[in-house]
C-alpha cells in the first residue's frame, strides 16, 4: 500500500535517505520498514523509519492567538513527515545499497512482510528464535554462526529484559542442533532457572571449586601481601615456589612455609647479616599463614574442560562463598585460560563463554574496578583475547551488562557485531552510538520492558531490527520479586505479634 511520497525543503534528493510526506489517512511509526522501487531494476529498496512528525507552516500572530486560547485548526497546512534511512535492495543473497538517483516525489509503499521477511529472515538452518518484530508480526532470527564466531553484546537498564533475553537465547542454542555448550559466569545467581528446563544438562558449580593452586602466579601472592617485587620477601617467596615447582609438590601453606624455611642466603643473593636474612624469612612465613589465596591443604581442582565435555550449560557461581574479588579475578582467569587454551589446541572443543554484568570482569578502569590492579588486569588480558580472537577458534563471547559505560572499550568494539539494546541511561547511550551508529541509537528511544533493538551478522539484513522478545525463562531473581518479598513479611510480622498477644 502506498502511503505517501519522497519530498525535500531544499530540492535535493538524495538516496541514502528520504523525507516522506505520508497521505491523508496513512500512517508509519518508528521502526516501520517502508520501500520504494528501483529506478532501474524495479525490485523494493528498502527504508528504515528513524523519525514521525506534524508539520505545520506557523504564522506570526499564531503564538498570540494561542496564550489567548484561541487555536486555528487549518488541516490544510498540516502534513505528516516521516524521515527514514536506506537499508539497500536484493541481488540474489546480497544487500546492496541504492546507488542511482532518485526521482523527485518518488511514490513510497508500506513493506509487507514477504518482502521484509526476503530482507531478515537467516538462510541457515542452526538459528534461533529472538521474538518478534512487531511492525510486521514476523519472527526474529538469528544466526548461531555469527554469534559465536563475532561476539554477542546484551545491553540495558536494570528491569529491561537483559537477563531474561540472554537466558532465553542460551536455552535454545543449547536445544539447538548441534546444540551449543556454554560456560556461564554468573555473578549473582541468576542463571540457576535453566535448571528448570534443561535438568542435568546443566552443572551449577561454585567458583572456588575451579581453584588451582599449581597455577597461582607468584605475581598474585606478591599483590595480596601488597609487595614490591624487588622486596627481600618477594624475592625468597619467589624462590620457593620455583622450589616447589621443581619438585612437583602442590601448592598448600605448610609445603610453601617448609620451602620458605628452606631458602638460603645465597640462593637469593643476600649479603648481609644471618640475623636480618631470618627476619625477612619470618615475614614471608607470617604472610604464607594468613594468606587467603593460598590452601591449607591440596584439593584437585575440577576442569572447565571435562565439565564443558560432559554437560551443555556450566554455571560458575560467584555468588557462593568468600566475596573476595582479588581471588575470583584469579580463579576465573584460571578457567578462562583452561577453555581458551584447549580450544586452541582442540579442534574438536569450543563453547560459548557468558560474562554476566561484564563490568567486574572487563571494566573500563576509569569508570568501575574491582579486585587488585594485578589480578584486574590479568583478567582484564585474557578477556580481551578471547573477544578479539575467540570466535575463530571456536570460543565464542556474549557479554551482558547494565552499564555499557563500565565495560572496556576493546570488548564492547569487539561485540559490535551483534547487538541487542533494551533501554539504556544517556551515558550509555553515547558509548552505543560510537559502536554502532546513530541510527540505531535513534531507533532505541525508551523501549518497553521486553523490548529491543538487534542490529549485527546474525541477522540477514545487518540493520537494526525492532524486537519484542519472547522469554523461554526468567532470570531467578523474577521467583521473589520486591511484592512477594514483602507480603511474606508482613504475614510474619503478623504472625508474631499474635504470639506476644497469647503469651
Amino acid at each position: 500500500m502506498r502511503i505517501g511520497y519522497s519530498f525535500s525543503v531544499t530540492g535535493d534528493y538524495p538516496q541514502d535517505s528520504l523525507t516522506i510526506i505520508l497521505e491523508d489517512g496513512c500512517e508509519v511509526a518508528k521502526g516501520d520498514l517502508v520501500y520504494v522501487e528501483h529506478p532501474k531494476k524495479g525490485s523494493p529498496v528498502i527504508y528504515q523509519i528513524t523519525k514521525v512528525c506534524s508539520h505545520k507552516e506557523t504564522r506570526d500572530y499564531e503564538e498570540a492567538l494561542l496564550k489567548g486560547g484561541s487555536v486555528i485548526t487549518d488541516e490544510e497546512r498540516t502534513t505528516v513527515r516521516a524521515r527514514a534511512y536506506q537499508w539497500g535492495w536484493m541481488d540474489g543473497e546480497n544487500i546492496r545499497p541504492l546507488r542511482y538517483p532518485l526521482p523527485p516525489n518518488t511514490q513510497v509503499f508500506n513493506a509487507p512482510p514477504n518482502i521484509i521477511e526476503e530482507f531478515t529472515q537467516p538462510a541457515s538452518k542452526w538459528k534461533i528464535p529472538l521474538g518478534v518484530d512487531p511492525s510486521s508480526g514476523l519472527n526474529v532470527e538469528l544466526d548461531l554462526y555469527y554469534l559465536i564466531r563475532q561476539c554477542c553484546l546484551i545491553c540495558g537498564a536494570v528491569g529491561t529484559g537483559k537477563t531474561t533475553t540472554a537466558i532465553s537465547m542460551i536455552t535454545r542454542a543449547a536445544q539447538a542442533e548441534p546444540p551449543v555448550k556454554f560456560l556461564i559466569i554468573d555473578k549473582d545467581g541468576e542463571y540457576s532457572s535453566l535448571e528448570m528446563i534443561l535438568g542435568e544438562k546443566v552443572e551449577k558449580i561454585p567458583w572456588l571449586s575451579f581453584f588451582r593452586s599449581d597455577d597461582i602466579h607468584p605475581e598474585d601472592l606478591i599483590s595480596e601481601f601488597r609487595w614490591q617485587r624487588g622486596w627481600w620477601t618477594s624475592k625468597i617467596l619467589m624462590k620457593a615456589l620455583s622450589f616447589l615447582e621443581n619438585v612437583r609438590q602442590p601448592l598448600t601453606k605448610p609445603h610453601l612455609t617448609e620451602a620458605v624455611k628452606g631458602v638460603s642466603e645465597e640462593s637469593v643473593g643476600f649479603r648481609r647479616s644471618e640475623e636480618d636474612f631470618d627476619n625477612y624469612k619470618r615475614q614471608a612465613i607470617e604472610a604464607v599463614r594468613f594468606s587467603r589465596t593460598i590452601p591449607n591443604e591440596y584439593v584437585k581442582a575440577l576442569d572447565p574442560v571435562d565439565l564443558l565435555n560432559r554437560h551443555r550449560i556450566v554455571i560458575m557461581d560467584l555468588s557462593w562463598g568468600p566475596n573476595g574479588w582479588a581471588k575470583k579475578h584469579l580463579v576465573l582467569t584460571q578457567v578462562l585460560r583452561r577453555v581458551f587454551h584447549e580450544a586452541l589446541e582442540n579442534s574438536s572443543f569450543g563453547c560459548v563463554i557468558v560474562l554476566e554484568e561484564a563490568m567486574y570482569y572487563a571494566p573500563q578502569w576509569t569508570q568501575f574496578s574491582t579486585g587488585s590492579k594485578d589480578s584486574r588486569g590479568r583478567l582484564l588480558s585474557i578477556v580481551k583475547e578471547i573477544a578479539t580472537n575467540g570466535g575463530r577458534n571456536g570460543v565464542g563471547l556474549w557479554v551482558v551488562t547494565q552499564r555499557l559505560a563500565t565495560v572496556d572499550k576493546t570488548v564492547i568494539t569487539q561485540c559490535a557485531n551483534n547487538t541487542i539494546s533494551h533501554a539504556l541511561e544517556d551515558i550509555d547511550k553515547k558509548r552505543l552510538q560510537e559502536v554502532v551508529g546513530e541510527h540505531f541509537v535513534e531507533l532505541l528511544g525508551s523501549l518497553p520492558q521486553g523490548e529491543a533493538i538487534m542490529k549485527g551478522t546474525a541477522l540477514k539484513c545487518k540493520f537494526p531490527i525492532w524486537v519484542k522478545v519472547k522469554p523461554e525463562m526468567r532470570p531467578a531473581s523474577a521467583k521473589s520479586p520486591p511484592i512477594l518479598r514483602f507480603q511474606a513479611m508482613a504475614a510474619k510480622e503478623k504472625e508474631l505479634a499474635q504470639e506476644i498477644i497469647v503469651r
